[in-house]
């Protein structure tokens, strides 16, 4: 008991009160957000400047603040930077951080994980894939904003799809995504809702 009464004693000695450990905690949280806008700045504006599209996003550390940069739209598992980003024939209003375009094709476009082994552009498991065809579109219906969209899901990967806008070749625009990639359905509705087909594109067989 003695050594437990002297550091006691010291204890209560000290000059200053020590920090509590909530102050270093929003601190650090303030620091991790300043990177991660950094990071993605860096990411997008890169991306941009050798004309290449960048895909979006991954698993999101912290919730939306009011300090997260202009043109974010997260949710609790994925977030979506605004963009205008083309990979003929097919424009993206939106994307995820982090993930590439690795083939444009007029039937569409495939985006993986920067620095994903499989380099394959016409390889669809595990990406991102957009694809373009004039079958009808087929699945759970939601509607967002006055635009109709399916969703439906099969084998760990999940597909949104939705019919393609007045000026746009007529047919139906889809995203096929890993289940592993955290987003949500919201989020892919979102990002699919944002992607303009081009007059050059041609649909798909099957």
């Amino acid at each position: 008991m003695t050594d437990l009464t002297d550091l006691l004693d010291r204890a209560s000695d000290l000059g200053e009160t020590p920090t509590p450990i909530a102050d270093d905690l929003a601190r650090a949280r303030a620091a991790l957000r300043r990177q991660r806008r950094r990071q993605g700045l860096v990411t997008v504006g890169s991306l941009c400047a050798v004309g290449v599209l960048a895909g979006v996003a991954g698993p999101a550390l912290l919730d939306r603040s009011s300090d997260d940069p202009p043109g974010v739209t997260q949710t609790q598992d994925s977030a979506l930077f605004a963009a205008n980003e083309t990979a003929e024939p097919y424009t993206f209003g939106k994307l995820p951080v982090d993930w590439e375009v690795q083939g444009a094709f007029p039937q569409g476009v495939t985006i993986a994980p920067v620095g994903f082994e499989d380099q394959e552009p016409l390889s669809f498991v595990g990406k991102l894939v957009i694809l373009y065809d004039q079958n009808q579109p087929s699945g759970d219906q939601i509607v967002v904003d006055g635009r109709e969209f399916w969703t439906r899901g099969d084998s760990g990967h999940s597909t949104v799809l939705a019919r393609t806008r007045a000026g746009e070749p007529e047919g139906t625009v889809y995203v096929q995504y890993p289940d592993s990639a955290g987003w949500d359905v919201d989020t892919m509705i979102e990002f699919l809702d944002a992607v303009e087909v081009g007059q050059k594109a041609q649909p798909g067989l099957g």
